[in-house]
């Protein structure tokens, strides 16, 4: 019982209350239209271990440096080890099951890891361990976590497109970083989609962000001309 006391309130300091707002018939509608699909990657993800969990790999995205799922009784991020690998755009994946945060789920997952978060159970045809994918905690709807799994995977298959790049961008994107002349498709493969895009028609250009405005790139006359960090 005093374990169980502790870790309790060890979970009240770092991590938040569960969250768990996709409603039962849509969660099973997600599961039935999800698992065993083999998709797509449509973009660059960084791969590496699941925070505490090393039994399990964590794909995102975005940097994993940028990620803030997971915080400190400071109220500081944790970060997740660094990526071991960079899987490039056409890596096939397939998802075995998006869970979410249930009491029971929650109990059985590594402390230190995003717990109160849905996550998506992948596999990679050369790896044994299950890849995740992290979900937002505000997804709040089947339509949400399709919109979210979207961002990163697809039926369709982005090869040709990544193929026909350049080499110099083509190597770019397998290492998630940005070359000067990229158009908008090369940058979104290189470091996913943006949050924020301002489009100017008359001038030709536009300057995107990404979360947090940590990441910027900027555009003229479709082509990348700057980005920041570089």
């Amino acid at each position: 019982m005093r374990r169980a006391l502790l870790a309790f309130a060890f979970l009240a300091a770092v991590g938040c209350a569960p969250r768990i707002t996709v409603p039962e018939d849509q969660r099973r509608e997600v599961s039935r239209e999800f698992e065993g699909q083999r998709l797509l990657l449509k973009v660059a993800v960084n791969a590496g271990p699941f925070f505490a969990d090393r039994s399990k790999m964590l794909i995102s995205e975005q940097p994993f440096g940028e990620l803030d799922l997971l915080e400190d009784t400071a109220g500081e991020p944790i970060h997740p080890p660094a990526p071991e690998r960079v899987l490039p755009p056409g890596t096939w994946m397939r998802i075995d099951k998006v869970e979410f945060p249930t009491g029971w789920t929650i109990a059985r997952r590594v402390l230190l890891s995003p717990r109160y978060h849905p996550w998506v159970y992948l596999t990679l045809a050369d790896d044994q361990r299950p890849y995740i994918l992290v979900l937002p905690q505000t997804v709040a709807s089947a339509e949400d976590v399709r919109a979210e799994i979207d961002r990163v995977l697809a039926s369709d298959d982005p090869g040709a497109t990544f193929r026909a790049l350049p080499d110099e961008q083509r190597a770019a994107v397998e290492r998630k970083v940005l070359a000067e002349g990229m158009g908008p498709r090369g940058v979104e493969m290189a470091w996913g989609y943006p949050d924020k895009k301002k489009i100017d028609k008359p001038a030709g250009t536009e300057e995107w962000s990404w979360p947090g405005g940590k990441r910027r790139a900027f555009f003229q006359d479709g082509r990348l001309t700057r980005w920041e960090p570089k």
